[in-house]
Formats: structure tokens, C-alpha cells, sequence
């Protein structure tokens, strides 16, 4: 695949009424959840004065296990439109009702894992983060179990480790980054809390959905790549 960047903001533009679906049975719900979650923890959770509280460690737990959670449907989306399936975005709800729980325990475990990795230093959990990410679109892809597609996510981010980094990178800071310009620009117009959550929450369902798809595009591209790359050294060994 060529151009991954683009054909992921295309389908992207060209598919936003469907994929709108999908951040609305799937995503936004799961967003909240997380937003009353976060919310309750910090404020049953003592803080002790320390830079980075309890509560901040429960938050990044459950932001990376629900972000996990929610990557599925929209990889399946876009590979099933890629396979030319008669209703992708209807085969994508079915797949992702079908393999729910399995992705799910996937998520709680490797959120626990990601969680660790940023507690002691950032680029271990940056890496893990890369890895655990892209297991689910191979999953999709394979249709396979998300477990036994962690092997070659992880030869998929060895051999682009730098790429899948600073993806991860670019992105979380422009999230940051809007989120920050946002938060000043609905200052300005009220305090409510409500305002700026609910502004928060737009902002996600429009940036995490362009991850998923830019990401599933150049795991395509990847493991394309690194097939025909196989391929190759298998003839010249001939």
C-alpha cells in the first residue's frame, strides 16, 4: 500500500457518516465511561502531595486499556471496505460483538503492562504501547486471536520501531495540543466543567478514530512490505 497517511484521511473523509457509527455505539460510550471513572477515582483517591498520584496511575490504566478496546471496530472497518465486503461497516459491529470479551481481557491485561512500562520510565511504555496497539489489526486481518498476534506485532515494530514511536509521539502531542487550545478558547466563553468535558470528548472522537485508521494503514504497509521483503530473499536463496 502507498500512501498510507492518505488513504487513511481519505477513508477517513469519504466514510465519516459510517465511522460516525461507530464512535457513537462504541467509542463514545466507552469514552465516558472512562470520564466518570476518572473523575470518581481522583476524587476518592489521596493524592500525598506527590507529582503523580494513585489516581494518575488508575487514569493511565484505564485510558490505555479502553484506547485498546475501541481500536478493533475501526480496523475492521476499514479492512473489511478493503476486501471489497459486502457491509463492512455491519461486519465490523458483528466482529466486534463476536470477539469482545476476548479483546477486552486482551486490553485489562496489556493496559496493566503499558501502565508499568510509563510508571518506571516513558520509552518502555511507549514500546509496549506500539506493540500491544498494532496486535489487534493484525488480529482483524487474520482473523485470528489478538493473543497470537502479538509475535508479529512485535516483529512488525522491531523493524519499525522508530516510525511506530514517533507515530504514537506526533500524535499524543497534537492531541495535547488541541486539547490545551480548545480548553482556552471555551475558557474564554464559560467555566462550566460540562463545557469543557464535553468539548474534550469531541475532540477525542475525532483524533483517536484517525489514529486507529492511519495506524491500520501502515500496518498494512508494513507487513506488506516485510512480506514481499521475505519473499524476495526466499528467491534469491533458490
Amino acid at each position: 500500500m502507498e500512501r498510507p497517511i492518505r488513504s487513511a484521511l481519505t477513508f477517513f473523509g469519504h466514510k465519516y457518516e459510517r465511522i460516525l457509527l461507530l464512535v457513537l455505539f462504541i467509542q463514545l460510550p466507552v469514552i465516558l465511561i472512562q470520564f466518570f471513572a476518572a473523575n470518581y477515582i481522583l476524587a476518592v483517591t489521596p493524592t500525598f502531595g506527590a507529582l503523580f498520584s494513585i489516581a494518575d496511575v488508575y487514569n493511565a490504566y484505564i485510558v490505555f486499556s479502553l484506547f485498546l478496546f475501541t481500536l478493533m471496530p475501526f480496523a475492521a472497518f476499514w479492512h473489511n471496505e478493503e476486501m471489497g465486503l459486502e457491509n463492512p461497516l455491519r461486519a465490523a459491529f458483528f466482529q466486534f460483538v463476536l470477539k469482545a470479551f476476548h479483546i477486552f481481557l486482551f486490553s485489562v491485561v496489556a493496559g496493566i503492562v503499558i501502565t508499568i512500562g510509563f510508571m518506571f520510565f516513558i520509552l518502555p511504555g511507549v514500546i509496549l504501547l506500539g506493540i500491544f496497539a498494532i496486535a489487534p489489526i493484525l488480529a482483524v486481518m487474520d482473523n485470528q486471536s489478538v493473543w497470537a498476534s502479538v509475535r508479529e506485532s512485535t516483529r512488525i515494530f522491531k523493524a519499525h520501531h522508530w516510525k511506530i514511536v514517533l507515530l504514537i509521539g506526533i500524535f499524543g502531542f497534537t492531541e495535547l495540543i488541541g486539547s490545551y487550545i480548545l480548553q482556552l478558547i471555551i475558557l474564554d466563553i464559560t467555566s462550566s466543567f460540562l463545557a469543557i468535558a464535553i468539548c474534550h470528548i469531541f475532540l477525542n472522537t475525532i483524533f483517536l478514530p484517525l489514529f486507529y485508521l492511519i495506524l491500520t494503514t501502515f500496518t498494512a504497509k508494513w507487513r506488506e512490505d516485510m512480506s514481499l521483503f521475505t519473499i524476495e530473499n526466499k528467491e534469491v536463496g533458490l
